[in-house]
């Protein structure tokens, strides 16, 4: 009896180690199968952390561009001419520093594409030119830094005070010139309807419309000669 007993309790212990050995196996294959699935579930998610970043960096540059055509709004066409002549179709530039000349290149539509293109090309080139100049136009300048124009009277290019005797009266008129579709045009305002300054001031808004600039802040038309003194006291203006 002795002797059966002692088998049995061998057999016993031989299953136990058997099934023992069989589980830790069974463990292992587990863990390598959960390993092969969370490599394959990250090797999967690489790729689209790829594609996050070039959206960040496409959103950057969208934002760089959007801030220089900002800027170049911000001056709009100051320095700016727009010439359609004959065969001639772009953006002309031309910056003034102190009354004299600094830059004048032209940026036809032909050559950059379209109308829009040349346009944004002409303000960036503009752009570079005053910053690397230093020059601050006319309509940035803070009130009392306005220095008149030495090209015109007025203070202002293109606006000019005209005065002609006709039968013995006086014709006494603020005009606004600038270029149209290849063309100059002349925008007159009278003192008698609009007062000196009131005339002034209109004609200062028409010639600013059309090249694309705010009015200059604080700037003031010059003070009347004796004879249009005497005219406007008589025509009680």
């Amino acid at each position: 009896m002795a002797t059966v007993k002692k088998s049995i309790k061998k057999a016993l212990s031989s299953s136990k180690k058997s099934s023992s050995k069989k589980s830790a196996v069974k463990t292992k294959a587990t863990i390598k199968a959960k390993a092969a699935t969370t490599s394959k579930v990250s090797a999967k998610k690489t790729p689209v952390k790829k594609k996050t970043v070039k959206k960040a960096t496409v959103k950057v540059t969208s934002k760089a561009t959007s801030k220089t055509a900002a800027k170049s709004r911000g001056l709009g066409l100051t320095y700016i001419t727009r010439m359609d002549h004959g065969n001639t179709h772009g953006w002309w530039v031309r910056v003034y520093k102190d009354s004299k000349p600094v830059e004048s290149k032209l940026f036809s539509d032909g050559v950059h594409g379209s109308k829009p293109k040349a346009k944004l090309r002409a303000q960036e080139h503009r752009d570079k030119v005053v910053k690397k100049n230093k020059i601050v136009p006319v309509h940035l300048r803070k009130t009392g830094e306005h220095s008149v124009d030495r090209r015109s009277t007025s203070g202002m290019v293109g606006v000019t005070l005209s005065v002609t005797n006709k039968a013995g009266s006086l014709r006494v008129h603020w005009s606004a010139r600038f270029m149209e579709k290849g063309r100059q045009r002349n925008v007159s305002f009278s003192v008698r309807k609009y007062g000196y300054e009131g005339a002034y001031r209109k004609a200062l808004r028409v010639r600013c419309d059309a090249i694309g600039s705010n009015p200059p802040r604080g700037l003031k038309p010059p003070l009347p000669n004796r004879e249009l003194k005497k005219w406007m006291k008589t025509e009680a203006i």
